[in-house]
């Protein structure tokens, strides 16, 4: 655990483009980084890539390694208004994938050709289009192994297998009926196909007053 990275986080950033999701600031979610410890950092946004480069600056400044990623809604088709929006985290491995990623998000807030329906959206289509700079991990029980019908979650899971190298399923530690039941599933999936799995947090909140803050946000 000394070398763990948080990169599936949401700051108050995410609510451009979401619910009220975080009333948490991204320096705070940095400081805090930095006095656990930790060598490196990624937020990812609903939708969005928001501060990108002030947060790049950040946290470098506080010694830690910046990692470009954005959590993705992912739809059946960008044609027809079906508002199913799959989470899908996807993460930059170099500069080409921050640049490559940048251009996804770009694309997904165009109305004109219906990418964007009640929030930012890209195809499957593009989703599997992403090359090898992108690092795509299943998200949280907003994914598209929970959420979705068989036949998207069979195409799903081919597109992950041809490209294990590069994707992971993620499992978390939220200690809800739902989490534990859906880390089964995954870890099962792992075990059939030997697609690697990742440990991530889907962090919303720092602090106890931060959860509280989030509640009274969303309810007002």
């Amino acid at each position: 655990m000394s070398n763990y990275v948080v990169y599936h986080l949401h700051s108050d950033l995410s609510n451009a483009t979401t619910i009220m999701d975080s009333v948490t600031k991204y320096k705070m979610y940095i400081a805090k980084a930095k006095e656990c410890g930790m060598k490196a950092l990624a937020f990812s946004e609903h939708g969005n890539c928001f501060e990108w480069y002030h947060k790049k600056c950040d946290i470098e400044k506080a010694g830690m390694k910046y990692i470009h990623a954005c959590e993705f809604y992912v739809t059946k088709t960008i044609e027809e208004k079906i508002r199913d929006n799959y989470h899908c985290v996807l993460i930059a491995k170099n500069y080409d994938g921050v640049k490559e990623l940048n251009k996804l998000i770009s694309n997904s807030f165009n109305r004109d050709d219906y990418h964007y329906y009640y929030a930012p959206r890209i195809g499957f289509d593009e989703l599997y289009a992403t090359s090898d700079n992108i690092i795509i991990t299943t998200a949280c029980l907003g994914g598209v192994l929970n959420k979705a019908d068989n036949d998207i979650k069979t195409e799903f899971l081919k597109f992950l297998v041809k490209n294990k190298h590069r994707c992971y399923l993620e499992i978390q530690h939220h200690n809800c009926a739902d989490q534990a039941v859906y880390n089964k599933i995954l870890y099962t999936i792992h075990q059939k196909t030997e697609i690697p799995l990742i440990a991530g947090t889907d962090t919303h909140c720092l602090n106890d007053t931060h959860i509280e803050g989030r509640s009274i946000l969303q309810k007002a």
